[in-house]
This record gives C-alpha cells, sequence and structure tokens, in this order.
C-alpha cells in the first residue's frame, strides 16, 4: 500500500491544481473587447445632417413636419432613405486606432469640408467625422471624429453613410394608393386605356380595363405599369419645362375618407434630350425624368385577362381552320362519291 501513496499525493496535487485553474479562468478563451460605436450621438435628437463627398455637399433639416433639404436646393425628400441612414449610422464601428493624437492629419487625406458627415442634434451639439483615405488594406478607411483620434472605419459603412445624393431624395413621379383608386386614364398618342373601380366598398373592388371586368390582380399591374416607374437623377424644377411639348397624360381620381379627388400628370417632352420625358403632377414644384420606353411598356400592360383573351382568339382561330378544311374536304367526299356511282354503273353495263 505504501508504495501508492507518492503517487496519490501527485494525483491529489493534480486536481488541486487543476482546480484551482479552473477557479481562475485559466482555461478560458479571451472574450475580444466588443467594438465600439462609431458614435453615441442619439440619431433620435439628430435634426441637422450635412454630407460632404468631393465636389457635392447637401444638406438636411428636420422640422414639424419631417426632414427637409436645405442644400443645394430644396428636393423633395425620400423619408425611409433617411431613416435607414440613421439606422446605419446609428450601427456603424470604429475599427483601431491608427494614430492618438495626430499633430498633422494631410497625410491621411482628411478634411472634413470635402469628405465628411457632420451632426447636429436638438440642442445644438455639433458632431464631426472627417473620411480620409484607404488604409494599405484597401478595405479601412481613415476616420477622425470632432479632432480626436485617427481611427480606421470599414469602406462598406463609408460607402453608406457618403451616399449619393438621390438616394435620399424622393424620385418617384407618380404617387397613389391603389386601396383608394377609382379611376385611372392615360393617354398617349393614339395609345390609352381607362382603369376604374366602380365599387364604392373598398374592401370589395369591382374593376374593369376599358368596359372590360379584370381581376383584382391585373388592376394592381396595370396600376404598378405607371406608379412604380422611377427616375434616376435630381428632379428639376416644374417651371423650367412650361413651354415643353405634351408627351402624355394621366388623370387619376382617388376617394379617401369618402372624400374624392382629381389630379393629373402631364407628362413634358425634354426640348434637348429624345430619350428623357419629365414628369409633371399637376400644382407640383418638381419635374421627374423617366425613359419613354418605360412609359411605352405602360401603354400595354402585360395582364392574364389579355393572355386568355389571345388564347381564346387562338382557339377560335384553330376552330376556324378546322371548319374551313371540313367544309373543303365536304366537295371533295361528294365528288369522290359521284366518280364510285358512274364506275358502279360502267360495271353494270
Amino acid at each position: 500500500m505504501r508504495k501508492y501513496i507518492p503517487t496519490l499525493l501527485l494525483v491529489l496535487v493534480f486536481v488541486g491544481g487543476l482546480g484551482y485553474a479552473y477557479s481562475q479562468n485559466f482555461f478560458r478563451e479571451e472574450e475580444e473587447p466588443a467594438a465600439a460605436k462609431l458614435t453615441e450621438l442619439d440619431t433620435s435628437k439628430i435634426a441637422g445632417i450635412r454630407i460632404a463627398n468631393g465636389d457635392l455637399a447637401f444638406q438636411l433639416v428636420k422640422g414639424k413636419d419631417g426632414w427637409a433639404f436645405t442644400e443645394p436646393d430644396k428636393y423633395p425628400v425620400n423619408p425611409y432613405a433617411v431613416d435607414s441612414w440613421l439606422e446605419t449610422l446609428a450601427g456603424a464601428e470604429r475599427g483601431g486606432v491608427v494614430e492618438e493624437a495626430p499633430e498633422d492629419v494631410s497625410g491621411y487625406g482628411l478634411d472634413i469640408a470635402k469628405k465628411g458627415i457632420t451632426l447636429t442634434d436638438s440642442d445644438g451639439k455639433v458632431v464631426t467625422i472627417a473620411i480620409g483615405g484607404t488604409l494599405p488594406t484597401g478595405s479601412t478607411n481613415y476616420a477622425r471624429m470632432d479632432g480626436g483620434a485617427v481611427f480606421g472605419i470599414d469602406s462598406n459603412t463609408v460607402s453608406s453613410l457618403l451616399p449619393s445624393i438621390t438616394t435620399l431624395v424622393d424620385t418617384s413621379p407618380f404617387s397613389w394608393d391603389d386601396a383608394d383608386l377609382k379611376e385611372l386614364a392615360y393617354k398617349r398618342g393614339s395609345a390609352g386605356w381607362t382603369l376604374k373601380n366602380s365599387s364604392s366598398d373598398a374592401a370589395s373592388p369591382v374593376w374593369t380595363l376599358d368596359g372590360k371586368a379584370i381581376e383584382g390582380k391585373d388592376a394592381t399591374t396595370v396600376s404598378g405599369s405607371l406608379k412604380y416607374i422611377s427616375s434616376d437623377r435630381l428632379p428639376v424644377r416644374a417651371s423650367t419645362l412650361a413651354s415643353a411639348k405634351e408627351d402624355f397624360t394621366l388623370k387619376l381620381v382617388t376617394v379617401k375618407d369618402g372624400k374624392e379627388t382629381s389630379q393629373t400628370y402631364t407628362g413634358k417632352k425634354d426640348p434637348d434630350v429624345d430619350t428623357l420625358v419629365w414628369v409633371i403632377a399637376e400644382g407640383g414644384d418638381w419635374a421627374y425624368a423617366v425613359k419613354p420606353d418605360d412609359l411605352k411598356a405602360a401603354e400595354k400592360p402585360q395582364i392574364s385577362s389579355n393572355d386568355e383573351s389571345n388564347a381564346d382568339g387562338g382557339t377560335k382561330a384553330e376552330s376556324g381552320k378546322g371548319a374551313a378544311a371540313d367544309s373543303k374536304t365536304a366537295p371533295d367526299a361528294a365528288a369522290n362519291g359521284e366518280g364510285a356511282a358512274d364506275e358502279s354503273g360502267a360495271a353494270g353495263e
């Protein structure tokens, strides 16, 4: 028994040491520190945004009616895009520190006036985020907040935080809710159509296209052929196209809360560019550029009712061909019958 005592002592020491190691977290993997947020500013309190990216700088301010552009012009705002931008800002993270207290940042390409973001909260506090050149890794940019340390920031995040101005501008030429739609009359040259809902019950619409009954999904397709056309450039002042020639008209009639409203959209041909038509809403300040090909496609929306009509037409045509073939065969059969009779008579003689 004595010969096992040293072994038992070693086992006890090992177990005791193992227990101590676990108690001191010797075997626990070190947790990486959480990435620091780009800014601790409460995005719900941001009242001003200025974004500079090269030669273009634009600014938005938040008032009682929501966000509005103030520079370079009072463009209509896409509020959903602004909310998405603010979410990106709230989730943005800083990378590692490049230089804690730089004396000269010119080598990093940091110039808030040329590339960066200036935020102003509702209390008047201003936060600046200058964006510089790319680090040698190619996937990170230099950045500096409020004149502090230079740090890295993911280049994809930079792209999202420095968007094109058209990303935040409302570039939708047409706007209506199909649930409120009563009539839509499109006229372009010799082409056109009229979509109507004859039901007063919004939950049970009754749709017709040029007087022919169609299903609700087809009505959505017809409406969407125009409603979902978008512009890929900044709008211009409608007043600049006052003398331009007309390309199309669209009459819109909606009913909401028992009140009927009519509005007309007019397409104006660009006086210099054949591939552009400008859409102006009645009483609107802005004109939106769209492609003539999109307007052309809207002249004949692809709906199932058309497909069925074409199928029926094809069936009738085939039936007509069959009937014609049968009528053509009948005289041949009669001729064959006469021939047989003659042969029978000759045989009898």
